[in-house]
């Protein structure tokens, strides 16, 4: 037997608040996941220039979301199902069969992540020498530390990649338990280089 139009509207409207509040609670747990991924990224881009993380907000930032992943509590056998749930849900039925479609603005295309970036990028390389990075949030120091690699975003990035990839080659070559000097030695054997 077919289900009705009219019923499967109540249908929709029935489930589209509990549909979107599941969706809304995975989608907070991956934006805390990239989040802490990022700001340890960004991390890793100060201490290749020299610039103690610990004296931006990094640490902070880092602390607050991992805060928020740890009340959940997070695992990675939660982590895999938000990206499972993410890869195979699609909750536009639920708009199909509601009255009034739920409103979503289209993504602007002239203000890209990479052109806010490059846009940043510039300014540092001109107009601000002397920048207190204490209180830059996080993508403003992604964008100071490549803006000390390139004059593209592309350029940059690729650079910043191969200059973190050669800092994790030297911090394997310490040993097990390393002492602050032999830290010490390293970056400064990076710093030659």
């Amino acid at each position: 037997m077919a289900i009705r139009p009219s019923d499967r509207r109540r249908l929709a409207r029935l489930a589209g608040p509990r549909v979107w509040a599941k969706r809304e609670e995975v989608e907070r747990r991956v934006k805390l996941r990239d989040q802490i991924g990022f700001c340890v990224l960004v991390g890793t881009l100060l201490t290749i220039e020299g610039v103690d993380p610990e004296t931006t907000c990094i640490p902070a930032r880092v602390g607050e979301a991992q805060a928020e992943l740890a009340a959940i509590p997070d695992t990675p056998e939660l982590e895999q199902a938000d990206e499972d749930y993410l890869a195979r849900e699609d909750p536009g039925w639920v708009d199909d069969w509601q009255r009034q479609a739920r409103y979503r603005p289209l993504p602007r295309e002239e203000k890209t992540p990479e052109s806010e970036i490059e846009r940043l990028m510039g300014r540092y390389r001109t107009d601000c020498k002397d920048v207190d990075l204490s209180t830059r949030s996080p993508f403003e120091l992604y964008a100071w530390c490549l803006s000390r690699h390139g004059a593209t975003y592309e350029e940059a990035a690729a650079e910043c990649d191969k200059a973190a990839e050669d800092l994790l080659l030297r911090l394997d070559e310490l040993p097990d338990d390393p002492t602050p000097e032999d830290i010490e030695r390293v970056l400064l054997a990076e710093e030659k280089q």
